[in-house]
């Protein structure tokens, strides 16, 4: 807000002659714009590599550098979701480009494809598909776009109605599912 006080101050003294070029150019620079959905980490970690967790059932969300059999399509990023009893389920999340938000998935109960594997049909996806829906990073409480995988990683990650799926699909009872937010835990070596 003051930002923008001081523009609109500069600018209007500029305009009646009482402020000088350099005082608008100082001014001009302070506002430079930023695009909608990037956001700025204070994190030191490539997203491929950082480990997540949330407070409410001891769930964590643990990033890795992808396979190339992995990173088809638009995807940008796999992950490993672990319970607290060390289940675990893997998933990734893809964009569009930029222009849209970030959509992940996670499947469970079917063996990940490895190097060697056709594609999953979009009928065995499906039946282990137990979560897809958007993904937003947070920083400084801003939500944003998901970085690359070699970008940093977020402080803190939204997984939109992860809990109610998982707790639907996965988890024993009411209490076992994860919440939908997640905080930077480590960085992998």
């Amino acid at each position: 807000m003051c930002v923008l006080v001081a523009v609109v101050v500069a600018l209007s003294l500029g305009a009646c002659g009482g402020a000088d070029t350099p005082a608008l150019e100082a001014a001009a620079k302070l506002v430079e714009p930023v695009e909608l959905g990037q956001t700025v980490s204070s994190i030191d970690c490539p997203l491929e590599k950082a480990a997540y967790t949330e407070p409410q059932a001891g769930w964590e969300l643990r990033f890795r550098a992808g396979k190339p059999w992995e990173m088809h399509g638009m995807t940008e990023s796999v992950f490993d979701l672990v319970s607290p009893k060390g289940e675990v389920l893997w998933g990734e999340i893809a964009s569009n480009m930029g222009t849209s938000r970030d959509v992940g998935a996670v499947f469970y109960r079917c063996a990940k494809p490895g190097p060697n594997d056709a594609d999953l049909s979009e009928a065995q996806l499906v039946e282990c598909r137990v979560w897809d829906n958007l993904v937003y990073s947070l920083n400084g409480g801003e939500p944003g776009f998901m970085p690359t995988g070699e970008g940093n990683a977020p402080e803190r990650i939204l997984v939109t109605d992860l809990g109610r799926k998982i707790r639907y699909s996965v988890a024993e009872g009411p209490g076992d599912e994860p919440w939908d937010v997640f905080t930077f835990k480590a960085c992998a070596g």
